[in-house]
């Protein structure tokens, strides 16, 4: 496993496979590796700009809701940066790396609800006691995009040229759609003459990007949330609404991409993959990513966006 360039934090290293890419029976395999992130996620990247934000417009306190490693990531920079972090949790979630975000110091709230169901509880608790709301669909997103759009520049100047393919695991689209905007803005600067075509992974029947791309939706359709069969492998995808979905429903379309819907019995086995062959900790979530590039770019040069395992 060859290391082609490190940036330093909150950058992630670019790993050319040959390991895993021989066992794969791929030559162009790339990792971009976001569990090098100090919480181990992309998260990183946003919680960082959204602590600095807070703290930029006289807020003491920063709120979000989670599944786990967003929560986690703000309460990581909420310590460091010395506000008060407030995470609020579904009380049903199993891989919320719930003792990691109390040993940061954050404020759990723990309610009987879904994630999409919890999003819009702590976004009116931020409203009314006067929190920088800092989960999705806020009226602080536009720093995700910004956040985000990072990994394609880093993408870029660690390759020396945009890639064929792209593979990023969907969940609110938000990862997927603001990957996408770096390198279209890299594209329109005219520093790279194509934008690679995107693959999206999630978990089977539970993502309405997946769902609506697949069946030719230019609108992105929610989903029936009754029907959404939720398990620890795939919980980090789940969703029956997308927060960013539109977003990453049309970047689909206009890249041409591919989506598909991933099993947690290959996630699990690709990520134990990459732990056996590669020593490389792979939350088997992110491991859809691999599983989707494995089926769509060939011998293309491909980079799959991996995050690193609950700790």
């Amino acid at each position: 496993m060859e290391i082609e360039s490190e940036d330093k934090p909150p950058g992630s290293p670019l790993i050319r496979d040959f390991d895993m890419g021989n066992y794969l029976g791929r030559s162009n395999f790339f990792i971009k590796y976001e569990g090098a992130n100090p919480t181990g996620t992309q998260k990183d990247r946003i919680s960082r700009k959204h602590v600095e934000n807070a703290i930029e417009h006289g807020y003491t306190e920063i709120s979000v809701a989670t599944c786990g490693n967003y929560g986690a990531s703000i309460a990581y920079y909420a310590r460091a940066m010395g506000i008060r972090a407030i995470v609020g949790i579904p009380s049903d979630y199993s891989n919320s790396r719930h003792a990691e975000i109390a040993a940061y110091g954050a404020d759990i709230i723990e309610k009987p609800l879904k994630y999409e169901e919890i999003v819009e509880y702590i976004r009116d608790e931020a409203n009314k006691n006067n929190w920088y709301d800092a989960s999705p669909g806020s009226p602080n997103k536009s720093i995700d995009v910004s956040g985000y759009s990072e990994i394609s520049y880093e993408i870029y100047n660690q390759l020396g040229f945009a890639p064929d393919y792209v593979s990023v695991p969907v969940g609110n689209g938000t990862t997927f759609y603001g990957i996408y905007y770096g390198f279209q803005k890299l594209y329109r600067e005219r520093r790279t003459d194509k934008i690679p075509k995107f693959i999206a992974a999630s978990t089977v029947a539970g993502n309405p990007v997946i769902y609506s791309y697949i069946n030719r939706f230019r609108n992105i359709v929610e989903l029936d949330q009754e029907k959404i069969v939720e398990t620890y492998v795939n919980e980090p995808l789940i969703a029956y609404r997308s927060y960013d979905g539109q977003k990453a429903l049309e970047a689909l379309y206009k890249t041409h991409g591919k989506a598909l819907y991933v099993s947690d019995n290959d996630m699990i086995k690709l990520s134990d993959g990459f732990r056996k062959i590669d020593n490389l900790s792979v939350l088997p979530a992110s491991a859809s990513a691999a599983v989707a590039a494995l089926k769509f770019a060939g011998n293309n040069t491909c980079v799959v966006v991996l995050t690193g395992s609950d700790k």
